[in-house]
């Protein structure tokens, strides 16, 4: 890998699993003796997302570097920022990454919430997307309604220009039956998705996703992660 490569991390929605993908994306990348470090942009409400990554990369990035815009109120990031002094702009938001991109071979960019939320007037993550002109993933939970939700997110990142783009379906608790919706939703993605590749990662269980727990799934995980990585 050449220094510097970048891949975007974007949703179907808040929630999505973008965080736990992000995570175990990072890990298998460092077992692996990549030098990669793991971003969040923005990040509203508690700091809970950025502490899963950091603990991955533990003394190398500081919180306001790996997350330079932090905004206390849970809610969307045009809404939270309206009354800081330090508002996102698509160029500030690309020097944050540009920075981190050269102290790297590879670096995570996790967005907030899904690829259209309003991060300040007239800015959402398309712009940062087009501006860096990098592959994304897309998180998804594999659930009821994700194929709309899916191919309605795969449809803009063709729209916007987007050449290299993969989804990735997260199994959340254990799958009910043999032919139930999230059995089949791999299926129907992958074929009306336009050539968009699909992928899966299993359930890891219930509790809390922590450091060990992102470690030992990254093991179990690996030629699923690896396959991912492929877009890159």
């Amino acid at each position: 890998m050449s220094r510097g490569k970048t891949l975007f991390i974007t949703g179907t929605d808040t929630g999505a699993g973008k965080t736990v993908l992000t995570a175990l994306l990072l890990a298998h990348l460092r077992s692996q003796g990549v030098n990669a470090l793991a971003m969040k942009p923005i990040c509203t409400g508690p700091r809970s997302d950025v502490r899963l990554l950091q603990s991955l990369q533990r003394g190398e990035l500081s919180d306001d570097e790996m997350n330079p815009f932090w905004y206390q109120t849970p809610v969307a990031p045009i809404v939270a920022a309206k009354d800081s002094l330090r508002k996102p702009t698509l160029a500030r938001l690309n020097k944050s990454v540009q920075v981190l991109r050269e102290r790297c071979d590879m670096l995570l960019v996790e967005g907030a919430g899904g690829l259209m939320v309003p991060l300040a007037k007239k800015l959402t993550w398309e712009g940062l997307v087009k501006s860096l002109e990098c592959p994304v993933l897309v998180a998804a939970k594999n659930q009821l309604g994700v194929i709309n939700h899916g191919l309605l997110t795969i449809n803009r990142l063709q729209t916007i220009g987007v050449k290299r783009f993969g989804f990735c379906l997260i199994d959340h608790g254990r799958i009910s039956k043999r032919g139930s919706s999230e059995m089949e939703n791999l299926r129907i993605l992958s074929e009306f998705s336009r050539k968009c590749p699909v992928f899966k990662i299993p359930s890891m269980g219930s509790g809390r996703v922590n450091l060990e727990k992102i470690k030992a799934s990254q093991k179990k995980f690996k030629k699923s992660l690896a396959q991912i990585l492929e877009i890159v």
